[in-house]
């Protein structure tokens, strides 16, 4: 691995984000069996169920100000979120919380740095439903960017679509 030094990082162009990091709004993991799993993050963690989206196979549970989305891949419904492999990840995503931010603003900044957009949507999260951007990091992780969910009255959200949280 290459070392970066001074000067190196100097000559690479400066960008600012154009938003907030707020923190982690969820991460969603792939389970084998939700209820051992409810079970450990309840009794042993202390989380608590916030949300069932059983259509999806998936439990969302309220850590702190965060989510933990548990997704139960050994049912039909979480297909979805099966691995192409067996015995393979199970880490599906990380979401950031935003704050406000234009979204205009970020998409340009997103193509700036030529980090592709794969899905987009308005999700559920643990502050509520909002505009999520899904990039993926150089590894190939996948990162969901989430804003603020909008202020009652003065904006709208376009109807959902692909994947959940």
């Amino acid at each position: 691995m290459a070392r970066v030094t001074k000067k190196a990082a100097k000559s690479a162009p400066a960008s600012k984000p154009p938003f907030t990091l707020e923190g982690i709004d969820h991460i969603l993991l792939l389970v084998s069996g939700m209820k051992p799993a409810a079970r450990f993050y309840t009794e042993v963690l202390g989380c608590t169920v916030e949300n069932a989206l059983p259509q999806y196979g998936m439990l969302q549970l309220r850590a702190g100000s965060a989510l933990i989305d548990l997704v139960d891949i050994a049912t039909p419904e979480a297909s979805w979120a099966k691995p192409p492999v067996a015995g393979g990840r199970s880490f599906d995503h990380l979401c950031l919380a935003l704050g406000a931010h234009d979204e205009a603003k970020l998409r340009r900044h997103l193509a700036r740095h030529h980090v592709e957009i794969i899905e987009e949507g308005v999700h559920g999260g643990s502050r509520g439903e909002s505009l999520s951007l899904y990039v993926r990091d150089p590894s190939g992780n996948v990162i969901e960017l989430k804003g603020p969910p909008p202020v009652q009255g003065l904006t709208s959200l376009p109807a959902p679509r692909g994947r959940p949280g």
